[in-house]
């Protein structure tokens, strides 16, 4: 019973700190500030944790797995190789900010002065490699795709055009949504010999074949 209550309490603080790096940034979130959220006392908030760094490294490590879960959910939701990569295109230029990718930006503009997120950033980078590499290569088995280049080439530089493109979400001013997924589609045809206009597809309730999960290509 105790056991099971450090470990809700430890999720709570988690939650707490990922939400408040979400909404104020990392020089936004303190030991007060986790506390306040959590509803506990500032002792509580150290107690669970060896130091508060430690805490906000899991805060950051926690967030970026939900972002790489949630855009595997998004492939995982459809069979046919075409509109699994429509779809992951579609989630990977987002119409708005979530909170996860909040997060990835602000351990991301700040890997160079705090090196403990290196790792972390990396992996995210390496999973989302992975993914476009499954889909792109169980597309090619089907006889969806023919690669007019290296396939590890094509992922990465759609990983590229997401990282890039993305940073319109931070600037409301700069609201190009529409063209850099064109973008970014476009690239995929022309790489991939296939067509992926119009909206993307409905998840289809099918689940897909273990083959296709990017975990099996690491």
């Amino acid at each position: 019973m105790a056991a099971a209550k450090t470990a809700q309490r430890r999720r709570d603080l988690l939650e707490a700190t990922s939400r408040i790096i979400s909404e104020r940034g990392l020089s936004g979130v303190s030991v007060r500030a986790v506390a306040e959220r959590a509803q506990v006392s500032a002792g509580s908030v150290l107690y669970h944790f060896e130091s508060f760094d430690q805490l906000v490294e899991a805060a950051v490590r926690g967030a970026i797995r939900e972002f790489i879960d949630t855009r595997r959910a998004v492939a995982e939701g459809h069979r046919d190789p075409i509109d699994r990569l429509r779809a992951t295109i579609h989630a990977g230029i987002p119409e708005r900010i979530s909170d996860d990718l909040r997060v990835v930006y602000e351990a991301s503009a700040v890997v160079r002065e705090q090196p403990r997120f290196r790792l972390d950033i990396a992996l995210l980078l390496e999973r989302q490699v992975a993914l476009y590499t499954s889909i792109i290569d169980v597309g090619v088995a089907l006889g969806a795709f023919s690669p007019r280049m290296e396939v590890p080439a094509i992922a990465a530089n759609l990983v590229a055009l997401e990282d890039a493109y993305d940073l319109y979400l931070l600037d409301p001013d700069n609201w190009q949504r529409e063209t850099y997924l064109s973008n970014t589609l476009q690239f995929a045809e022309i790489a991939l010999g296939c067509r992926l206009s119009g909206e993307p597809p409905t998840a289809s309730t099918a689940m897909p074949t273990a083959a296709t999960d990017p975990e099996e290509t690491e």
